[in-house]
């Protein structure tokens, strides 16, 4: 842009959505946010959510590398002008972004940052000065540099103590700006002041290395990884191009504020969606006086509150976007914004005070989201009811909705487990006769399968099936998937092989599907030619076949496919993606082990270790934390440390300093357990009790145990013990078998061929026990992950 064009004009693309059939906002407002977990999601899990409990706790704001990789994904991009090279999205597709991402976050100021500076950009935008727009704008999109604007003064705009002055060519700046989102780390600023010479509104954009600028972090109540502060003035001398607009600044200023005000509010909806869910969720497995605490009336009650807050807020923000595309706009205030921004912040506040009085106890405690939630929004504020039996029915069907999905969600991940049952049965049946061992485990799972009996020719069939499946797994892996699928077992084997050939059959297009990325294609309809990416097109088409008859994949009516609503959380990426594949992986390749016997180049770590550490690195932090008594307390010692003993190549060790930054994670070699497990470069004597000083010790040891040979748990619970300091806490992630026979004994062959082995019930917490610890419990388990966190505590 070369010519001044209104903020207004920069900010609204209005019209460009008017044309083609008629949908619904709801309709339009679920494509974008599909579109918002499919290219966001995981950035936001995997890279922006990592660490937020500690740089909370310890006032730090968000490194700047963190927006620069935004912009890499094109964050910034997705709602800027195309002569500007963004996507020129309109308002409403971005206010639904900045939603989505508040609700992923750990972070509540982390969207209202990237929107900051991305209006900032616009407002630069809108100055039509080369300048300007050439030497900030590509940093500002690509994320290289961050920037805020500061105006108001709790003062007349034509009162501002904050003031320029002309002196010959150069702009002289002094006063100061207070509570500035993202003050203590950006660099640049656009500042609203006074003209002393006209008392007109000017704006002026300030960079923090100008001499004479100096920005102050501001200690608040909340918001504490949000970089509030101050800017203070003193003489500073600007160029004349640094002028953003040349008069009538406050006209320009209304029509950010009318913007900011809606995504504010956005912010706010996406951060109130997620603590609504979280509580439900939490208070799931709670029981009082022999009933599930959901039952109580007063419960539901609470909850159907919630439900009718958060849904009027979202109506009210919805139609705030809505109207940004409306031609017959006020250019200057926009009523439904303000409404939005003020019923979105009520309903937050009072959303606070019902979770507050469901939580107890917990509401209180800095290690749970809830106490949390209250101080941040009251950041975000600055600025009832309905019949009680509407409430209740609403928290009834709120209720019934959130559990729904969660089983929803657990049930897709259940049929691929159903799948790698299927999958190591068929191994079992082929390996039975021959030299493989342990005998044991190969004959629990054909008794469980109901196949003891199969003949000679049908595991012949099924050994040949088998064969295909390693080769076609071997070829994607090396880069050389084949041109189409190899044939499956249809028409191929019959009898009591039919049914877990076909499944194993789809366990392995499964796992083919999601090493490729061609299953997380299908997060939106598509057609087995978009779907495949680098893949052929026949390849894609039989895996395609063989996942829609396994229910994984659904047909539309055009000729398109999607994964199963379930799946999506799997899919989307972060921890939860990163365990999925994990599992494929593992039950895949120690399928090829028992095959061959011998270890395989591709042999995945035990359950509890590798891909799945992120999601329990992220349980002990977010779940965890606040439960085992204590336990922060001990991490904020100085000299605390963290000891991790999994034999998966410092994976877990690493996924543990991600969540815990700034805390020294040991990552223990195999000589200090007597298991060969555990990997590092640190030594600590964690296997001589009597050697050890107590600054040696460690605060938490995290002990996966599935991984141990048998004779090989007791030794590690009691050197697991010994490294621990007075108060400190080991964490055992351990295999949860599934109730249903053929999954328990599919998990304990799948262990057994690695030389691992699935602790009998009680097995580890009598070792804890017997090893002097206390406070022996299950304080987190997952049925669909198949793990649980037993933890103890050293007296």
């Amino acid at each position: 842009m070369t010519a001044r064009a209104r903020a207004a004009d920069v900010m609204n693309r209005g019209g460009e959505n008017r044309h083609g059939p008629h949908r619904t906002l709801d309709a339009q407002v679920e494509e974008v946010r599909s579109e918002a977990r499919r290219r966001f999601a995981g950035f936001v899990l995997d890279v922006a959510n990592p660490g937020s409990h500690f740089r909370n706790h310890a006032r730090r704001p968000l490194d700047n590398r963190v927006f620069e990789q935004a912009g890499e994904l094109g964050l910034m991009r997705f709602s800027l002008p195309a002569e500007a090279g963004g996507d020129g999205r309109d308002k409403l597709a971005w206010g639904v972004v900045v939603e989505e991402i508040a609700r992923l976050s750990r972070d509540p100021g982390f969207a209202v940052l990237l929107d900051i500076t991305v209006e900032i950009t616009e407002l630069i935008l809108s100055s039509g000065t080369p300048e300007l727009i050439e030497r900030y704008v590509p940093d500002l999109v690509a994320g290289r540099r961050f920037g805020v604007q500061g105006a108001y003064e709790n003062r007349d705009p034509y009162d501002y103590t904050s003031t320029a002055r002309l002196e010959g060519d150069t702009w002289v700046l002094n006063g100061a700006k207070r509570f500035l989102a993202g003050a203590a780390f950006a660099d640049l600023f656009i500042l609203f002041l006074r003209d002393e010479a006209s008392n007109d509104m000017l704006a002026f954009v300030v960079e923090k290395d100008d001499p004479g600028v100096t920005p102050v972090p501001l200690d608040t109540m909340g918001l504490h990884t949000m970089g509030l502060g101050q800017v203070l003035l003193h003489d500073v001398r600007l160029p004349p191009w640094r002028l953003v607009w040349r008069a009538d600044a406050l006209s320009e200023l209304n029509t950010y504020a009318r913007i900011r005000r809606t995504m504010s509010a956005c912010g706010v909806l996406g951060a109130l969606d997620a603590v609504v869910e979280n509580c439900v969720e939490s208070l799931a497995a709670r029981r009082r006086g022999g009933r599930p605490v959901l039952d109580y009336t007063n419960v539901e009650r609470s909850v159907g509150e919630m439900h009718m807050l958060l849904q009027s807020a979202r109506a009210s923000v919805y139609r705030a976007l809505d109207g940004t595309r409306s031609a017959d706009r006020d250019p200057h205030f926009d009523e439904l914004a303000t409404v939005a921004k003020h019923r979105t912040a009520e309903s937050a506040l009072r959303v606070g005070q019902l979770v507050m009085g469901l939580q107890g106890g917990e509401a209180y405690m800095a290690t749970f989201p809830w106490e949390r939630f209250m101080r941040d929004v009251l950041g975000l504020v600055s600025g009832q009811g309905s019949q009680e039996t509407l409430l209740i029915q609403l928290g009834q069907r709120s209720i019934v909705g959130l559990e729904g999905k969660r089983v929803r969600q657990e049930a897709a991940e259940r049929v691929v487990a159903r799948l790698a049952d299927s999958w190591w049965a068929l191994h079992a049946a082929v390996a039975f006769d021959g030299p493989a061992e342990p005998a044991g485990p190969l004959r629990e799972v054909l008794s469980a399968a109901g196949l003891e009996a199969v003949g000679p020719g049908p595991r012949a069939e099924a050994a040949a099936l088998l064969g295909r499946a390693h080769t076609l797994w071997a070829a994607v892996c090396s880069g050389a998937a084949p041109d189409a699928l190899p044939q499956g077992p249809s028409d191929l084997l019959g009898g009591r092989l039919a049914e877990p050939a076909a499944q194993a059959w789809a366990l392995l297009a499964c796992a083919v599907a999601e090493r490729t990325g061609l299953l997380a294609r299908l997060l939106r309809p598509c057609t087995a030619k978009e779907a495949a990416g680098t893949l052929p097109v026949g390849l894609a088409e039989g895996l395609l076949e063989v996942l829609a008859d396994a229910a994984l994949v659904r047909r539309d009516g055009e000729g398109r496919h999607v994964a199963a609503e379930g799946l999506e959380r799997v899919l989307i990426g972060g921890p939860r993606a990163s365990a999925f594949g994990a599992r494929l992986r593992r039950a895949v390749t120690g399928g090829a082990r028992l095959r061959s016997g011998a270890g395989t180049p591709q042999d995945e770590p035990a359950p509890g270790c590798g891909g799945e550490a992120p999601a329990l690195a992220e349980a002990l932090v977010d779940s965890l934390l606040g439960q085992l008594e204590g336990l922060p307390a001990m991490l904020d010692l100085p000299g605390a440390r963290v000891g991790c003993a999994a034999g998966d190549g410092g994976r877990s060790a690493v996924e543990l300093s991600r969540q815990m930054p700034g805390l020294p994670v040991l990552a223990l070699e195999p000589q200090q357990l007597p298991a060969p497990t555990a990997c590092g470069q640190v030594r600590v004597r964690v296997g001589d009790p009597a050697g050890f000083e107590e600054d040696d010790r460690l605060a938490l040891v995290w002990l996966p145990v599935a991984g141990l040979p048998g004779d090989g748990l007791r030794p590690a619970v009691a050197a697991g013990a010994a490294a621990l300091i007075r108060g400190g806490w080991i964490v055992l992630p351990c295999p949860l078998l599934p109730k249903r026979p053929l999954g328990a004994a599919a998990v304990r062959l799948g262990l057994a061929v690695t030389g691992g082995t699935a602790p009998a019930d009680g097995e580890v917490e009598g070792l804890l026990r017997a090893a002097g610890l206390g406070h022996v419990r299950t304080a987190w388990e997952d049925h669909a992950l198949g793990i649980r966190l037993i933890a103890a505590r050293r007296p």
